[in-house]
């Protein structure tokens, strides 16, 4: 319910209040969102390391996503693997370049912009 300036309250129709679901099979296809701040910083900030040229182009959206958990490991790390590893199976997947440019920006993740330190000691104990 909304309040006009007069103090009337203002009824919305049903048709207009429900918005139409992502896997709705009528939907309108709408085009991708464009590249948020933290994306582009992310983009400039890996240009020296992994070229990045399908990713953002074709699918900015997976590209926002990851330049949201990029400082936050344990939650970079799932989302890297959900978008490499399929677990759903109606799923037609990403092409070929994309996963080598998703790929190389993994790899580059772990061995550079977050490596994960082991203890030496540790490493005896899984001998």
């Amino acid at each position: 319910m909304n309040l006009t300036g007069y103090g009337r309250p203002v009824r919305v129709k049903k048709e207009e209040s429900v918005a139409p679901t992502p896997y709705a099979p009528n939907r309108p296809l709408v085009p991708s969102p464009e590249l948020t701040g933290e994306a582009l910083r992310l983009l400039v900030k890996v240009d020296r390391w992994v070229t990045l040229r399908e990713l953002p182009e074709n699918f900015p959206r997976v590209l926002n996503r990851l330049a949201v958990v990029w400082g936050r490991p344990s939650e970079a790390d799932r989302c890297f693997e959900e978008l490499l590893m399929n677990s759903r199976a109606n799923r037609q997947g990403f092409p070929l370049a994309v996963v080598s440019e998703l790929t190389a920006l993994r790899h580059f993740y772990v061995t550079r912009a977050f490596p994960k330190h082991t203890d030496p000691w540790e490493q005896m104990h899984l001998r």
